[in-house]
């Protein structure tokens, strides 16, 4: 059966690509205005990382990225302090309303920032944004957030013991903490305003740093918005030793999970000892587009979702 082809642009799609657009602008302003420099990193990887819970699609004899992380920080090695990228990302198996297998990622460090740091860093660039667009708070079915900082803050621990009823840092279980996030916690986040979700437990650390002061936790958040997770960061691990037993243990996982098995990235590991102190974020420009634009689903904001590629 033929794709369909677009002949007539709906002008409510018309509108969301021209806010689409827009965003875009305005996004690499509010970045270059906060002294970030945008950089280029190749979308056909040898590695495209570890992490169980991401499967990469093939490109010959290399993998299209699930994310630029790697090449970025070792851009970051080099000398560079503060910088960003808009780039397709890949990631197969996800597609729903709020996933598409190729995606936008706004992703961006800056050395010397904590995650503390961070944490205001993205609310002041989502509210720079929004606010260029003429955008206070985006509504998303029957829920609202004003996007005016600052944002609340909320452990992993507390909103899961409020909303799911056991703590995942005192008896971690990663099936049960999953089911529960999506099923019993997210819906209660970033409701009336953002919510910036903090210290996840250390086995979910990925590239995080864990605290010293607080070994059960990681220097991780997230940010919701009426119960939509748009932001992923971390304080950045720096030890290569440590970091390769994390890439060696998800290999494992995914060996008994009969999950493909993809190369360790040595060239982002031999750069990792001279990785200076950051933070870093990456935010699914797509899910901002459609929150921003009062869009219901991703579909609506990006010009050739899945079925019509």
């Amino acid at each position: 059966m033929p794709l369909p082809l677009v002949r007539v642009l709906r002008p409510i799609k018309q509108k969301r690509l021209t806010q689409r657009a827009e965003i875009f602008r305005e996004i690499r302003r509010v970045m270059e205005n906060r002294g970030y420099l945008e950089v280029d990193t190749p979308q056909r990887v040898r590695s495209p990382g570890t992490d169980v819970n991401l499967d990469a699609f093939e490109s010959e004899e290399r993998y299209l990225i699930t994310s630029p992380e790697f090449h970025m920080k070792r851009l970051l090695t080099g000398g560079l302090r503060r910088i960003y990228s808009i780039c397709h990302c890949f990631r197969k198996g996800e597609k729903t309303a709020l996933h598409n297998p190729e995606f936008t990622m706004l992703e961006f460090y800056a050395t010397g920032l904590e995650l503390e740091g961070m944490m205001k860093e993205v609310e002041e660039i989502i509210w720079g944004v929004a606010q260029k667009v003429g955008v206070r708070e985006v509504h998303y079915g029957e829920s609202f957030c004003n996007l005016n900082p600052p944002w609340p803050r909320i452990s992993v621990d507390e909103a899961f013991k409020e909303w799911a009823g056991w703590s995942p840092l005192d008896d971690f279980n990663e099936d049960r903490f999953y089911y529960d996030l999506v099923d019993k916690v997210e819906r209660h986040l970033g409701l009336g305003n953002p919510t910036i979700l903090y210290d996840y437990p250390p086995q979910l650390a990925m590239l995080a740093r864990i605290q010293q002061a607080n070994p059960s936790a990681a220097r991780r958040f997230e940010v919701y918005m009426v119960g939509v997770e748009v932001a992923n960061a971390f304080e950045e691990l720096t030890d290569p030793d440590e970091q390769r037993k994390r890439f060696e243990k998800d290999l494992e996982t995914r060996r008994k999970l009969s999950k493909p098995l993809y190369p360790i990235d040595e060239a982002f590991l031999d750069s990792l000892a001279h990785l200076p102190d950051c933070s870093g974020t990456a935010l699914g420009v797509d899910r901002l587009v459609m929150l921003l634009t009062g869009a219901q689903n991703l579909a609506e904001v990006i010009a050739f979702p899945d079925g019509l590629v």
